[in-house]
């Protein structure tokens, strides 16, 4: 995919695609989670927890892969490897980025409602990718 298709392809919404996240746990091992995420053309930004696990693992390692895909046909998908970054606050810079990410999930008259019951989260994972790999049709 052009970047341009990438950026189409990630930016989805009705349904917007789950990314899965790989991190390294302290014994070397994989460790994957899905996500919701936002894809800006430059980085992937995730709302989360800065005490779960795979937040854990890239505090301690920076390394990280990220892919979406799709799951019915023609099967397209986008690999992402790079460095995370992590920024826990609750200013107004990080609040806007959560509603934004809630926002390709949720319908926007519930956006307000949902990050209202996930007020304890105040954590964006910044993934600024390094390779990125991408097929719009599967094998």
């Amino acid at each position: 995919m052009s970047p341009s298709e990438v950026l189409a392809f990630l930016g989805r919404t009705n349904p917007a695609l789950l990314g899965v996240v790989g991190t390294l746990r302290t014994d070397g091992s994989p460790h994957v989670v899905p996500v919701w995420y936002r894809y800006d053309g430059a980085a992937v930004y995730i709302w989360s927890d800065e005490g779960r696990g795979w937040v854990r693992n890239l505090r301690r390692d920076p390394r990280v892969a990220c892919s979406v895909q799709e799951t019915e046909p023609p099967y397209g998908a986008v690999l992402m490897r790079g460095r995370a970054e992590i920024r826990t606050s609750d200013d107004e810079v990080l609040a806007n980025e959560i509603r934004r990410i809630t926002s390709r999930y949720i319908e926007r008259s519930g956006v307000e409602s949902y990050i209202a019951g996930w007020a304890h989260l105040q954590t964006i994972v910044t993934i600024h990718p390094e390779r990125i790999t991408s097929w719009a049709r599967g094998y």
